[in-house]
């Protein structure tokens, strides 16, 4: 019995010292990291990072990080990030954002706030860390526009997966599904002054794959980000009142972002939307008459006039819909 014990006290003592000695390289390796990235030009600013979760994890706090990328316009500040490794699986990682936090873009600065912002990563260690999938829990998430008190828009609950396809290095299938999601009071207020419709959107969800000039990995963060080379939708809805938009398609993207492909579209109530479009600011009032007289027409071949189904053409760095030029098309990057 007491060799027993010995050899229990033996195994004990070392467990201590491999997890010691891995929260001492799991501190290390951040602070490094962050060093790395001012060196590189960025705003780096945090208290001293602390590692507990012994024994059989590894719980990295980063208290009052603020961290901003010059190159690409890109901000983030928040009181606290925690990040959750188990000790037998490296590649599992799990991130709590604190319940309040900032982040702003070269064009706005937001406030977010939520009761939950949980992301769940699948990373590869051996490949630069580059995510095979990843998973966010979102649940009564508010996003603040600063200095707009009426930009205001918030969720009941999302869930966002993204995962790579096997033996595909730079393909992921997107899946995301939004509860209770409601827009900006100025932007509801110009879509609907007379403030018939719900305030929310009752349901809206995303089913798409994406294919990327290169993969999403640690290179993805610290660099510039990959950039889409192709984007297949097998479903998009979002059902507003009796408004409800269903979308799929495939287009392929060049290197300037610009698509080439169809996207059919559904609409149910589709002159409201277009009422919408028009009252917003998306159109103007002669394209607005063009649409309404051209779509008017297909809706009423089809048997449905209330309802409208359609291919969305993109070719050229425009739009059609059907034979009738929209306008130019969006480009596709991402800073």
């Amino acid at each position: 019995m007491k060799k027993v014990l010995i050899i229990i006290a033996a195994l004990c003592l070392l467990a201590s010292g491999v997890w010691f000695g891995l929260a001492a390289a799991s501190k290390s390796t951040l602070a490094a990291w962050f060093e790395a990235r001012q060196a590189d030009g960025w705003l780096v600013s945090h208290d001293p990072i602390e590692v507990k979760g012994f024994p059989l994890s590894l719980n990295a706090t980063i208290p009052n990080l603020e961290l901003a990328d010059p190159e690409t316009g890109w901000l983030w500040s928040g009181p606290a990030i925690l990040i959750d490794q188990a000790l037998l699986s490296a590649g599992d990682i799990s991130v709590t954002w604190p319940s309040a936090h900032v982040f702003a873009t070269p064009e706005a600065r937001f406030d977010i706030a939520s009761a939950q912002f949980q992301s769940n990563l699948q990373l590869e260690p051996t490949r630069n860390l580059a995510v095979s999938g990843a998973a966010t829990q979102l649940r009564d998430l508010t996003l603040q526009r600063a200095n707009d008190a009426a930009w205001q828009a918030s969720l009941d609950a999302a869930t966002i997966t993204f995962t790579r396809l096997q033996n595909e290095d730079q393909t992921y299938d997107l899946n995301a599904a939004i509860e209770g999601l409601s827009l900006p009071q100025g932007l509801r207020a110009r879509l609907d002054p007379a403030g018939v419709m719900p305030t929310i959107f009752e349901q809206s969800s995303l089913d798409a794959t994406l294919t990327f000039d290169r993969p999403w990995d640690l290179e993805a963060l610290e660099q510039a980000r990959p950039q889409f080379t192709a984007i297949q939708i097998d479903e998009a809805s979002a059902i507003w009142g009796d408004m409800v938009l269903r979308a799929s398609g495939a287009v392929t993207v060049d290197a300037q972002g610009i698509a080439e492909g169809d996207l059919a579209l559904r609409a149910e109530n589709w002159r409201a939307m277009l009422d919408m479009a028009l009252r917003a600011r998306v159109i103007s009032q002669d394209l607005y008459q063009m649409l309404d007289g051209g779509l008017g027409l297909f809706a009423q071949l089809s048997g449905q006039p209330e309802n409208l189904d359609i291919i969305l053409r993109f070719s050229g760095g425009a739009v059609f819909a059907g034979p009738i030029p929209i306008g130019p098309a969006p480009r596709l990057i991402l800073r």
